[in-house]
């Protein structure tokens, strides 16, 4: 058993040495580079170990922060996945005109000293077109004809992937985006858009990008924060008691935090001495209320839960001015028009494949669809008229719930104790709550007769009673428990939304693939429909060959 132990502490101390050296970069392909305040921003990130420029399958999540001279104005989550994420935000409509720089950075990333993993962020350009406040110190007027004179950002080229466009190039036509590629196998963003004048900002692309972090230096690494391989780790601490009641209770206090609905988001993690508590989470998508809650061997306590934010609020760095001119007021106005009129882009995305892994995904249940059954007026009832895998018990005065759990060779089974019971998917320690509520609201009743590791609490099963309306939410709970706004990571999505027939189309934005894969000498077809309205338009494609080289092409067609 020592030799084991011994065996364990070395190859989990080898993992974090490891751990501690790993650098990563990320590079940030966004649909667009000017946007006006309110918009949607679709971005596409590639993160890259450093120096050797291979796709880090490390961190499976990312931190973006949007930010000016003045501090952070947004801030979003995306997962990644073997290196790659997508994901969007939607920049405030209250921001002022002017330059922001967009970054993305995990939790290994804090650990760095210095900012050199703000190599591959982005700098956006942002107009209020509602609003006459400007970043402070951020934007230079200039004449029409200083403006006119400004250079175009230079188009980098790399890598054999050619577009073209096919198709009658008129307003309201159906056309298609042609994407051929006579090299190895190339994963891309693509991004279809209205070039209409407004002078991009300077951007670092993918060609100068994976070189730079194929040449990268030593790092030291001096931070503490633990890296997210599985997701992201929600810390949060107690609120509400004493240093000498944490202490008092340290090693008795448990917290857990639990999301109403489905998809099932499930975690449960210790209180120290500090009142610090630690969530490993496999990824939350969207935005959820999660219940949080904290007790003492399943007793109500006074204290409550406050989740600590996970973004560092970085300085923007040096940023360029945004170049204001008269010469925009036309294509700003007509941006205005755009997006006042038009449809909203959440209503016109597609959902791309994420990894969730979910506590309760994959394990065999037994449900009990009540409707099926004599409906009886008391949860108390129902259990013990029909529900012949569970039984009330009473410890110390305190309503229990146990389960039948059969043995390993399945000859016998016994009731036992350590439950996790929920409803709705939330946890619930206070079985009076569930007792007394209507039991005509529920809907099933799922079970799950499996021992379960949630973080550092084993538990002999689960069962969720799930009502019809999610009746959870309607609870009273203690005041130990908090429902707490949570933003998720961003669910991946890409656009080609299309306006409904009949309506005017002033869509900017007319495709977006944040990661599309395109096989070595293989063309891609993607049919697509011009908006309302004449111009130019351009087509971007980035990303990386499968043994890392960068990809890049850009393409500009005229619709008259």
């Amino acid at each position: 058993m020592k030799k084991l132990l011994v065996i364990i502490a070395l190859s989990l101390f080898s993992a974090t040495a490891a751990f501690a050296q790993l650098v990563e970069r990320i590079y940030i392909a966004t649909d667009r580079n000017v946007y006006l305040a309110g918009e949607e921003v679709f971005c596409s990130l590639f993160d890259l170990e450093a120096p050797g420029g291979s796709p880090a399958a490390f961190s499976a999540v990312s931190y973006l922060e949007l930010i000016s001279a003045s501090g952070t104005v947004a801030e979003a989550k995306v997962a990644l996945m073997d290196g790659r994420g997508a994901g969007s935000f939607r920049i405030p409509s209250s921001v002022p005109t002017g330059n922001y720089r967009l970054v993305a950075y995990t939790a290994q990333n804090t650990n760095e000293e210095g900012n050199g993993w703000m190599a591959g962020s982005r700098v956006l350009s942002v107009f209020n077109t509602s609003s006459t406040a400007r970043v402070t110190g951020g934007v230079d007027v200039l004449s029409e004809k200083e403006y006119a004179a400004l250079q175009a950002p230079r188009e980098q080229k790399a890598g054999e992937l050619n577009l073209s466009v096919s198709g009658p190039l008129r307003p309201g036509a159906s056309f298609h985006l042609n994407l051929s590629n006579h090299g190895p196998a190339s994963d891309v963003s693509v991004s279809v858009y209205a070039d209409d004048g407004i002078t991009e900002p300077e951007n670092v692309s993918m060609v100068d990008f994976v070189p730079a972090v194929r040449q990268t230096g030593p790092v030291n690494i001096s931070g503490n924060r633990i890296p997210e391989y599985d997701g992201e780790i929600i810390t949060a601490s107690v609120e509400g008691l004493s240093a000498g009641k944490l202490e008092e209770v340290e090693g008795q206090a448990v917290a857990f935090l639990s999301s109403a609905g489905a998809p099932a988001n499930v975690y449960a993690g210790k209180v120290d001495r500090d009142g610090r508590i630690v969530f490993y989470t496999n990824n939350i998508y969207g935005n959820r209320e999660l219940v949080c809650e904290v007790s003492v061997n399943r007793a109500s306590t006074d204290g409550y839960i406050g989740i600590i934010s996970p973004f560092i609020h970085p300085s923007a760095g040096e940023v360029p001015s945004l170049k204001l001119s008269q010469t925009l007021y036309g294509p700003l106005v007509t941006r205005k028009a755009g997006a006042r009129d038009t449809f909203p882009a959440d209503t016109l995305v597609e959902f791309l494949p994420r990894r969730e892994d979910l506590l309760l995904e994959g394990l065999q249940t037994r449900t009990y669809h009540l409707d099926d059954y004599t409906r009886f007026p008391s949860v108390q009832e129902i259990l013990v008229e029909f529900v012949s895998e569970l039984r009330l018990h009473k410890v110390r005065g305190k309503n229990t719930i146990q389960m039948i759990l059969p043995d390993n060779t399945h000859s016998r089974s016994d009731y036992v104790d350590n439950i996790l019971v929920m409803l709705d998917g939330v946890v619930i320690t206070d079985l009076d709550l569930l007792l007394g509520m209507d039991a005509m609201l529920l809907e099933d009743i799922v079970i799950y007769q499996h021992p379960v590791a949630m973080g550092y609490l084993p538990f002999n099963g689960i069962v969720n009673f799930v009502s019809k309306r999610n009746y959870v939410t309607a609870l009273s709970f203690g005041s130990n428990v908090r429902v707490l706004d949570f933003k998720g990571v961003s669910y991946p999505v890409s656009y080609s939304g299309v306006a409904p027939s009949g309506e005017k189309d002033y869509r900017q934005l007319l495709f977006w693939h944040p990661a599309l894969k395109v096989g070595a000498d293989e063309s891609v077809r993607i049919p697509l429909v011009l908006p309302s309205y004449s111009g130019r338009f351009k087509v971007v494609a980035e990303g990386l060959t499968c043994d890392g080289a960068p990809v890049r092409n850009v393409y500009t067609f005229e619709v008259k």
